[in-house]
């Protein structure tokens, strides 16, 4: 069992010494520290018994250190600022910081990208994004906000409308311009981990373009694994273009007019009812989310 009290001076007198060996002289401690001088030097006289070293070797107000003067010095610097840290955090209070979940094609395409950039903000707070295909997951958490798909908000949650989701093929720019007839590319498709995930049977059969059941099909596993390799070039992927909306603008997906589906699904922004503070929805305005 650790027994710092038995181990360690007290706590201001590493906090004295600090100062002073930071300005290596006496007055400039003392104003920094708001007392007087000669308390200054008691501390460290103290500080220098107690330790059974010399840590200093004065010249009138100004001071040089020893070699354990040195050492102390860097230690004592790295444990105050340590110290420091952990205090600013705690006073920061517990809403300083915000915790986003949704599945994983949302976080990956949609939210992290917001968050990386809200992040390189000078005044950023900490943001944790869980990302998970199973509901579960996301919902029997605690999050500040949950990115859900669904029909309608879940009982129990509160939430906005972020877009209407409109299912749709997206494929590189070059291979559009290379194959203008869709019913002769590759299909990207995927594992259905829901039933109200829409995959290439399901949006031939409900969007009514039957001529693309001659295309060839190939089945990736994943939706982030079709979405990969359409960016590639190596085929046409299914998606919302609202969720992808960051590798539409940087040139990388473009959605094929002419083939839209709405699903008659949602993306919302949910959180727990009568949970939602307005240091949290001022969080999520600066993420990019304004409810």
């Amino acid at each position: 069992m650790k027994n710092y009290r038995s181990t360690l001076p007290p706590l201001d007198y590493l906090l004295f010494f600090e100062t002073v060996a930071r300005h290596k002289n006496f007055t400039r401690a003392a104003e920094e520290l708001n007392v007087s001088q000669a308390a200054v030097s008691k501390r460290i006289k103290f500080l220098e018994s107690w330790l059974g070293v010399e840590l200093l070797t004065r010249n009138g107000r100004n001071v040089d250190l020893t070699k354990a003067g040195h050492k102390l010095a860097a230690n004592a610097s790295e444990a105050l600022e340590y110290l420091a840290l952990g205090i600013g955090q705690l006073r920061q209070g517990s809403h300083d910081k915000l915790s986003l979940a949704s599945n994983i094609a949302v976080s990956q395409f949609w939210l992290t990208p917001q968050v990386n950039e809200y992040l390189l903000s000078h005044d950023a707070v900490p943001v944790t994004v869980t990302a998970s295909n199973k509901e579960s997951d996301i919902l029997n958490q605690e999050h500040d906000v949950v990115v859900y798909y669904g029909s309608d908000i879940p009982s129990g949650w509160e939430g906005v409308v972020l877009f209407e989701e409109i299912w749709q093929p997206l494929a590189a720019p070059g291979l559009i311009a290379q194959a203008p007839d869709f019913s002769a590319s590759t299909l990207l498709d995927f594992e259905k981990l829901a039933l109200k995930w829409i995959n290439w049977p399901d949006f031939i059969e409900q969007s009514g373009h039957a001529e693309l059941s001659a295309a060839q099909r190939v089945n990736l596993g994943s939706y982030g694994s079709s979405l990969d390799a359409a960016i590639r070039g190596k085929g046409i992927a299914l998606g919302s273009a609202d969720v992808l909306e960051f590798e539409i603008e940087a040139g990388r997906l473009t959605p094929l007019e002419g083939y839209k589906l709405n699903t008659g699904r949602t993306y919302f922004a949910i959180w727990r009812t009568g949970t939602l503070s307005q240091r949290t929805r001022d969080l999520l305005r600066d993420v990019g989310i304004d409810l």
